[in-house]
């Protein structure tokens, strides 16, 4: 399974999409934006499939919210405890 972080300037941002995706039966997952992605001192990320990645970007749309960036994990990375991501396209 492949994982998506999307970046977004505040917790705010984070946790009204978080809570549209929720309600809709998505799974997505909360946290700090990783310091070498982070675009602003307090951003935060919902990590979520990659197969989520268009209803996320839907529901950033509907609520006005341009996200900072969606990371991919990368392979090397996927079973370690330390995750990398690298750059993807927000698809819309």
């Amino acid at each position: 399974m492949s994982w998506q972080l999307v970046v977004f300037a505040s917790l705010n941002q984070a946790a009204l999409v978080k809570r549209g995706l929720t309600r809709e039966g998505i799974e997505v997952e909360m946290q700090r934006t990783p310091q070498s992605l982070s675009f602003t001192g307090c951003s935060f990320a919902l990590r979520c499939r990659q197969e989520d990645v268009p209803r996320v970007a839907a529901r950033c749309e509907e609520l006005s919210i341009r996200p900072g960036g969606v990371f991919a994990e990368t392979e090397a990375e996927r079973n370690s405890q330390k995750r990398a991501f690298d750059v993807s396209e927000l698809e819309q």
